[in-house]
């Protein structure tokens, strides 16, 4: 008998990542025999790939907060209907958004079991939703979170009942990856043509939290002691694109490239990964460029990066110093100067980088889409 499971989740729009994770796990789980129905609030042209029943209620966007509070009882009543329409075993939904709705259907006698997956840090929320989590979420038959961090979070802050709590990290396709990153650059090439030119690569939108000012700060100063040096910004929106364009036409060799739909035959032509976050959750863009065999340099921030680069982490307090990890390095937050002491280190020590190289490739497994859609098939 097959079972039912339906997704939850605010849309399944292309390019936003904890919808691609969606998709791919639930597509998987499909071809497994699983019957899998999705429930989006907002549908878009360009969606992920998917397999399975799909019905959107197509809302449109509001930033009235008393609106907002009705939708979540309305979407609450039309999960509930639909599973028990469709005789739904389990509903599992992705972000808070779709999160709050799920375990509210509860209040309409919703008798499928009620997991969420919680894609970002609760302390990003405003005062008001972290107060509703920490009376609703405990309501949930099981709450899923991607980093090890964030489960220790929600047990000491929001009063989270462990037992309720797993730890699943997103799943990389490495076998997509591995076909892709080696396809031709054609007109980007040139950025790779000069072998003794040693690119440093950054990939995600151009916001605040990603902290470019630092990158191209820390970048140039770096460029201006070893000019054999490039950084390539791979990017495809962002509320500050304008600013980071101004910011680079003053400097020597950093570039601006669109992300196309294959950016790892970038990251595998390149000589390390840089990433200057001020905070995260699970970054997989860390994952994907590891199976592209590049070092890691990482700012030691909340969440993720730490796990993903440490592994085994016994304290989540934040690197003072350049720390070499197991599986990548590390760096404090908003010191420039240690961010440059770790570009320079992974720039002079080839024997360093041919070990993180490997080390990347060997970490990036742990995360293979095999791994973890058998931890979602034990807790389903």
């Amino acid at each position: 008998m097959f079972k039912k499971v339906l997704i939850v989740i605010p849309s399944l729009k292309f390019w936003w990542w904890a919808e691609k994770v969606a998709s791919t796990i639930w597509t998987k789980l499909k071809e497994k025999w699983y019957d899998i129905h999705y429930l989006t609030f907002y549908d878009f042209d360009a969606l992920y790939p998917f397999k399975g029943n799909y019905i959107s209620l197509k809302e449109k966007l509001s930033k009235n907060i008393l609106v907002n509070i009705f939708k979540l009882f309305k979407r609450a009543y039309s999960i509930k209907k639909y599973c028990e329409k469709n005789d739904i075993d389990t509903c599992i939904s992705h972000m808070e958004e779709a999160n709050f709705s799920s375990i509210i259907s509860k209040c309409f006698w919703n008798k499928s079991s009620i997991y969420i997956q919680i894609h970002q840090s609760i302390n990003m929320w405003w005062i008001f939703y972290k107060t509703i989590i920490k009376y609703i979420y405990n309501f949930a038959n099981k709450i899923i979170t991607i980093v090890k961090e964030e489960k220790e979070n929600l047990i000491k802050n929001y009063n989270i009942k462990k037992e309720n709590i797993e730890v699943i990290y997103n799943p990389l396709n490495i076998k997509e990856i591995n076909l892709l990153k080696g396809n031709e650059l054609w007109e980007d090439s040139k950025y790779f043509e000069n072998k003794n030119v040693f690119t440093f690569i950054n990939i995600w939108r151009f916001t605040y939290q990603k902290n470019h000012d630092l990158l191209i700060k820390v970048f140039s100063k770096f460029n201006d002691q070893y000019p054999n040096s490039q950084l390539l910004l791979l990017w495809w929106s962002g509320d500050l694109e304008e600013e980071i364009k101004n910011k680079i036409s003053k400097y020597n060799n950093i570039y601006m490239l669109w992300t196309k739909s294959n950016p790892y035959k970038y990251l595998y032509n390149s000589n390390c990964f840089i990433f200057t976050s001020r905070y995260e959750w699970f970054w997989i863009v860390i994952t994907e460029a590891m199976t592209c065999w590049i070092p890691i340099i990482s700012t030691d921030c909340s969440t993720g990066p730490k796990e993903i680069l440490k592994k085994e982490v016994k304290s989540f307090e934040e690197v003072k110093d350049v720390s070499l990890e197991e599986y990548g390095i590390l760096t404090p937050v908003y010191n420039e100067d240690k961010i440059f002491e770790a570009l320079e280190k992974i720039y002079l020590e080839k024997d360093l980088r041919d070990k993180y190289q490997k080390k990347s490739l060997e970490r990036s497994k742990d995360f293979a889409l095999k791994i973890i859609i058998n931890k979602w098939e034990s807790i389903l």
